[in-house]
């Protein structure tokens, strides 16, 4: 039966059991790890262990390739997650984000989140597999995706400085401006390549802005502060932000492309 059930279910499925576990035992060990604590490297991978205990069950009962994703997708999120933060502080003086625990390269990071990238990827991917995933061939798609995006980066970021001249304060309009590659992302991909790719990056604008406040919400019961605090247009504290919408449906379509390219 189990090598029958959608990637979702076996991932649901361990992710219930394993947690279900981790109750158990810490109920009876009496371990205090169901109480908010500081950050400890074994205190976050326990928590985190069905992560990677799910990339290994999909890996035997589904396709192999779930592991060439796992690794793919922590490495790549967290070089993704730094080129977003790159180009927000070009935009803007007070970063997009604060992280609480192991931050690094200015805080634009942090080495906790390799996990968390692998899971976004797989529920990326499996979205679009539910919404229908486009036609056509891959590398055309990587191609035009990342001229479009590259090109309208440089004319957006150009006419800002041209405009503004350096980074400044955060406001709606400037906010817009720095939204103008997605969408011209979005459009170029629907144009040239297939209509589906405007349907999945706004479907993965929510999925994406859930996702993560459902797991930053989560962790934040067990440690003392949250994993991280948005600084712009917060959501129960910081948890999350309005700001995400438009970068999820950019990461989706990351996160998709990257999941497609391994194999899946």
């Amino acid at each position: 039966m189990l090598p029958t059930l959608p990637p979702l279910a076996v991932f649901a499925m361990v992710a219930n059991v394993y947690g279900c576990g981790i109750v158990i035992q810490a109920a009876r060990n009496d371990s205090g790890l169901l109480q908010p604590a500081g950050y400890t490297p074994k205190r976050f991978y326990g928590l985190m262990g069905w992560a990677p205990l799910s990339f290994v069950v999909l890996a035997m009962v589904v396709n192999p390739r779930y592991l060439a994703l796992f690794v793919a997708a922590g490495v790549l999120g967290i070089i993704g997650e730094l080129i977003v933060s790159i180009c927000w502080r070009s935009f803007f003086t007070v970063p997009i984000w604060t992280y609480s625990y192991r931050a690094i390269l200015r805080g634009y990071t942090s080495t906790i989140n390799f996990l968390p990238w692998t899971i976004g990827a797989l529920i990326f991917y499996e979205v679009a597999s539910l919404v229908g995933r486009p036609s056509g061939e891959l590398l055309p798609a990587v191609l035009i995706s990342g001229s479009a995006l590259a090109c309208s980066w440089a004319i957006a970021w150009g006419t800002y400085r041209a405009v503004v001249g350096r980074p400044s304060a955060f406001s709606r309009k400037r906010f817009a401006w720095f939204c103008v590659p997605v969408v011209a992302t979005a459009a170029t991909l629907g144009f040239l390549v297939s209509w589906r790719y405007v349907l999945l990056m706004v479907v993965f604008a929510p999925i994406g802005s859930l996702t993560e406040y459902a797991y930053g919400r989560g962790m934040s019961v067990f440690f003392e502060r949250g994993l991280w605090e948005y600084n712009h247009w917060k959501i129960d504290a910081g948890h999350s932000s309005f700001v995400t919408f438009p970068l999820w449906s950019l990461g989706g379509l990351y996160f998709y492309l990257i999941a497609t390219a391994v194999g899946l």
